[in-house]
């Protein structure tokens, strides 16, 4: 069962997965994108009739507070790396990463507000569903369980985006992406536990 769900919680990680084809074989992002979502609803609509009802409701549950733990997790290491910035000085500034996003969902030759607009739901899409990867597979490990999560992310980061983006300020990279992910390892690891530890209480007090 415990592999079902980790099986599961994996299939969170399609975003992500297609950002990676695209960076090192270059085709379509959307296409890929809607190519690996929709393998992943057909897996996991097996794997998901395979599930007695009451896994279901917890796998709903996690799946709900992974909602809330990674999207409140990404808008504050966005705003985490912004405050950063203002108050050091960095000159790197990450949000260009949003227009680079659009661009690669819809064309080079897109241009405009919507396209960054575009790239910026497509980051939050993908931090939120890292956090709902984390919540279902190990929610209940608390802040240390989130930052291992989180530096495994700036660890991929770090090592993909400086060669794909020909980045030359490698030590500001560094700097404004730790501290962006210390803060998402932080809030979700603790907002994941929270969410979890509040209803398996409601319930023990209900019972």
């Amino acid at each position: 069962m415990k592999q079902k769900t980790v099986i599961l919680a994996a299939l969170f990680l399609s975003t992500g997965a297609s950002l990676l084809v695209f960076i090192f074989s270059g085709i379509s992002m959307l296409y890929t994108l809607i190519g690996i979502l929709i393998l992943a609803f057909i897996v996991g609509g097996m794997i998901w009739r395979k599930l007695p009802p009451e896994k279901r409701a917890e796998l709903k549950r996690l799946i709900g507070y992974g909602t809330i733990a990674g999207f409140l997790a990404t808008c504050l290491y966005d705003l985490s790396r912004f405050l950063l910035i203002k108050v050091t000085g960095i000159q790197f500034w990450p949000f260009d990463i949003f227009g680079i996003f659009g661009k690669a969902l819809v064309g080079a030759q897109a241009t405009g507000l919507w396209v960054s607009i575009l790239g910026a739901v497509f980051h939050i899409a993908n931090g939120t569903a890292f956090g709902v990867a984390y919540t279902a597979s190990f929610g209940r490990r608390g802040i240390p369980g989130g930052l291992i999560w989180a530096m495994i992310l700036e660890l991929a980061m770090v090592t993909v985006y400086p060669g794909w983006l020909d980045l030359k300020a490698l030590d500001e990279l560094i700097s404004v992406s730790v501290v962006g992910h210390f803060v998402y390892g932080i809030v979700l690891g603790y907002t994941a536990r929270k969410l979890i530890v509040r209803r398996e209480s409601a319930r023990h007090v209900s019972a």
